[in-house]
């Protein structure tokens, strides 16, 4: 019987879903597999993932996608590893047990003590080293909470017997079946660990968050033979030919290899990556995050990033709250726009607020509900807050950028939703691509895999097919734009006042 064809498995691991995607030689796709992942909040400000269920999910959905495809263990020639970055596990060497859940990008149980390393000064030496704002929504910090709550904790990662690792790292050591620890730049980068002009962990950063050098991960390229996994765990065996972020792996899917190419990821949260050249940006735009994006064999991108925690997630806590029916989704009128005196605002930041405000508390205020106000309103207004939060994300990113910003291209569940983003393009001025891709993130990690696997160089990668899809312009008037600006920034104002008033750790806080 004649071998079946190389494919390639492309691992998309989220904060509400691990999904594999099998790749042909020609990067279509053959078969998809994906399994939930649940979230819990067991305390305000607090988010976590089961980490074994992290493995689990993700185990589940490469038997099913390969099941699909009907292909066997034999043809996979490589697989390519994309994870929801920021988000960490801390393990047992010897059992291979995380000793407690898998703590989010979302969570922000550590503002107190990034507010404490602010008010002392430390902030300018996190930014200049790490290119991070010093907030709770990356590692280091909790890392530090992690290893002060559980008794021992510290000693015994000081010994070697404790393992630190963001989600590719975890999944390569349980893939590997406790092989390989190891991670790459682009995941790196978010742990407010790493030095980027040096790209190689900071010994002054793991000095100031008391993080002992030894749990860390080896780090490697982005593409490679990073490790080869178990068949007892994984069924087969195959090489792990890729690791990379899950929004720089969507920058990468998206086709933007070149300075000044933008991609905005609508998920849970929302995501600008701009593709900023082949060393770190010279100047970071306040609130503003800089980090590597790649790093490939004569290849080495950095990024500049806008960050929202708030996007498609709103909905589930409209949801939750009663303002929209399940199976029901709200949308942006055009009036809601054109005449921004109408209906109620809402700073819908469940999450605190990302680029360029950093405010970590979780709190939704909303303003001018009338007598005559309904849920959709509600419901359109708290959307429309989002788009605002991505538009001050966008108008921050793009003064940092050394050639103008003039289409983003654009990929996430929440960008099927058309009014949000003709919403995002007037708001912007500035248009949007949406690529006939529907999986930037597992499109992106299977190139990856196949560049890793040598399936492919650079310049074949690039004649692959990639479809085109749908543009949006902004219609908007300026003079309206203008108007409906101000009018958000006067609600995220007031909203922002009342966080201070109630005495949060930071600009916004639980209500």
């Amino acid at each position: 019987m004649p071998a079946s064809p190389a494919v390639l498995l492309a691992i998309d691991q989220g904060s509400s879903s691990s999904r594999c995607v099998v790749f042909d030689g020609e990067l279509r796709a053959l078969a998809t597999g994906s399994r939930p992942l649940a979230t819990t909040f067991p305390a305000a400000g607090r988010v976590e993932h089961d980490a074994a269920e992290i493995v689990s999910s993700v185990l589940g959905a490469v038997q099913d996608a390969i099941s699909q495809a009907g292909v066997g263990w034999a043809s996979v020639a490589g697989i390519g590893l994309a994870a929801q970055t920021e988000t960490f596990v801390v393990w047992d060497r010897a059992t291979g047990q995380a000793v407690y859940p898998a703590i989010s990008w979302r969570d922000s149980r550590a503002a107190g003590l990034c507010r404490q390393l602010r008010d002392a000064g430390c902030q300018p030496d996190v930014q200049t080293s790490t290119g991070l704002p010093l907030e709770p929504a990356f590692s280091a910090s909790k890392v530090a909470w992690l290893l002060a709550e559980i008794p021992g904790a510290r000693r015994r990662a000081a010994a070697g017997e404790l393992l630190l690792g963001d989600v590719n790292s975890w999944l390569t050591w349980n893939l590997s079946g406790g092989a390989a620890h190891v991670t790459e730049p682009s995941m790196a980068a978010r742990t407010m660990l790493f030095g980027l002009a040096a790209a190689d962990w900071s010994a002054a950063m793991l000095d100031l968050f008391g993080v002992p050098a030894q749990m860390l991960p080896a780090l490697g390229p982005t593409v490679g033979r990073l490790a080869t996994t178990d068949a007892g765990v994984c069924g087969g065996r195959a090489v792990i030919s890729a690791s990379i972020g899950d929004q720089p792996g969507a920058l990468f899917g998206q086709r933007c290899w070149q300075e000044g190419m933008a991609k905005l990821t609508l998920g849970t949260g929302a995501f600008l990556w701009c593709h900023a050249g082949a060393a770190p940006a010279a100047a970071v735009p306040p609130g503003t995050v800089s980090s590597c994006a790649w790093q490939l064999p004569g290849d080495t991108a950095y990024a500049l990033e806008g960050f929202v925690p708030n996007a498609g997630g709103v909905t589930s806590w409209l949801r939750q709250i009663g303002v929209l029916a399940e199976g029901t989704w709200p949308r942006i009128r055009d009036s809601a726009l054109r005449d921004p005196a109408a209906g109620p605002w809402c700073v819908p930041a469940i999450f605190g607020l990302g680029t360029p405000h950093w405010g970590a508390g979780a709190r939704a205020d909303i303003f001018g509900l009338t007598a005559a106000s309904t849920a959709a309103d509600v419901a359109e207004a708290a959307l429309l807050g989002v788009v605002h939060q991505i538009v001050d994300a966008i108008e921050a990113v793009r003064t940092g950028l050394r050639t103008p910003l003039e289409v983003v291209r654009v990929d996430g569940g929440l960008g099927r939703n058309d009014s949000v983003l003709q919403a995002i393009a007037d708001l912007a001025g500035i248009a949007l691509e949406r690529p006939a891709v529907t999986e930037a993130t597992a499109l992106g990690a299977g190139a990856l895999a196949g560049l890793g696997a040598a399936q492919w160089d650079r310049a074949a990668l690039g004649e692959l097919p990639f479809g085109s899809g749908t543009a949006i312009a902004p219609v908007l008037p300026a003079d309206r734009r203008d108007a409906a600006r101000a009018g958000w920034r006067a609600a995220l104002s007031a909203s922002m006042a009342s966080g201070r008033a109630a005495g949060n750790d930071a600009e916004l806080g639980a209500s």
